[in-house]
């Protein structure tokens, strides 16, 4: 695709209620993850919210640094929907919170990463035609 197909693929009529869609809940999920906060720290104090919010960062990053070393043995074999798995994991893991945390470690269970990897590549499939080819999703 070139640039100024790209650019005016941005003008498209879809594309800016998707956009504000991805810019809402990007403001809106850390909202969650503060009120979730706020109230597991009404209910269980908040120092032990505060471990419990790294007990959970630290340990999501050991075991997607884990799937990724096992992935990383077998990527030339890997599908591309399993290594976008990982990839969304990874995101979800790193951003702070609980309810992020949780999503991050389902997404490193492999039957619920390849389930939900091959929905968005059919999604994928069906929006965008072109794109999924470039990816190798057909």
């Amino acid at each position: 695709m070139t640039p100024d197909r790209t650019f005016l693929a941005l003008l498209d009529r879809d594309y800016l209620p998707r956009l504000l869609l991805v810019l809402l809940a990007y403001a809106v999920v850390p909202l969650g993850e503060i009120f979730f906060f706020l109230f597991l720290g009404s209910l269980i104090g908040n120092y032990l919210v505060l471990v419990l919010a790294v007990v959970t960062g630290v340990g999501g990053a050991f075991a997607g640094i884990m799937q990724v070393r096992r992935l990383a043995a077998s990527a030339r074999t890997a599908p591309s929907p399993e290594v976008a798995g990982l990839a969304a994991a990874a995101v979800l893991l790193i951003t702070p919170g609980f309810l992020t945390d949780v999503l991050g470690l389902l997404l490193l269970v492999p039957a619920i990463r390849h389930w939900a990897g091959e929905r968005a590549a059919a999604s994928l499939r069906a929006r965008a035609p072109g794109l999924s080819r470039t990816l190798g999703l057909v």
